[in-house]
């Protein structure tokens, strides 16, 4: 339904007051509108296409790029589990050895200060013996 402005607008003067003139015909505005705004409209829904296909591509780009930190992710985990594993497994080893490394060193200071042990009783023998000897023989002259 037109407006109250649009239909009164059909009866107005097509010409100066005055004489006759030619008979004119209704001016149909809307039509002019609408021809006037569709290349508008038109590049407007080319704009909202582009947009559209730009959004889809922009997701397709996100949902790849996220694919892929995840699969870096997932990567560099299982590299570092990896890595402290051998990093644990090195570290066991080093221990270890510096463990054997300790044992050896207290063994070999052990069989040393029984040597020592061994040579300074070696030593002293004969004399506490001699020293023994003497105390038995003096007690058993006393008796």
């Amino acid at each position: 339904m037109p407006a109250v402005g649009d239909f009164l607008r059909r009866f107005r003067f097509h010409g100066v007051p005055g004489g006759p003139a030619p008979a004119g015909v209704p001016v149909d505005r809307s039509k002019a509108f609408e021809a006037e705004l569709e290349p508008v409209f038109s590049f407007l829904e080319d704009a909202q296409r582009r947009a559209e296909s730009l959004v889809e591509e922009a997701n397709a780009e996100s949902a790849r790029r996220r694919a892929e930190g995840s699969e870096h992710v997932r990567q560099v985990l299982d590299r570092a589990r990896s890595d402290a594993e051998v990093a644990r497994a090195g570290s066991m080893d080093s221990r270890l050895a510096r463990a054997e490394d300790q044992k050896r060193a207290l063994l070999e200071r052990a069989r040393e200060e029984a040597e020592r042990i061994d040579h300074v009783a070696a030593e002293r023998m004969p004399a506490a013996v001699e020293e023994l000897v003497r105390r038995v023989l003096v007690m058993g002259g006393h008796r």
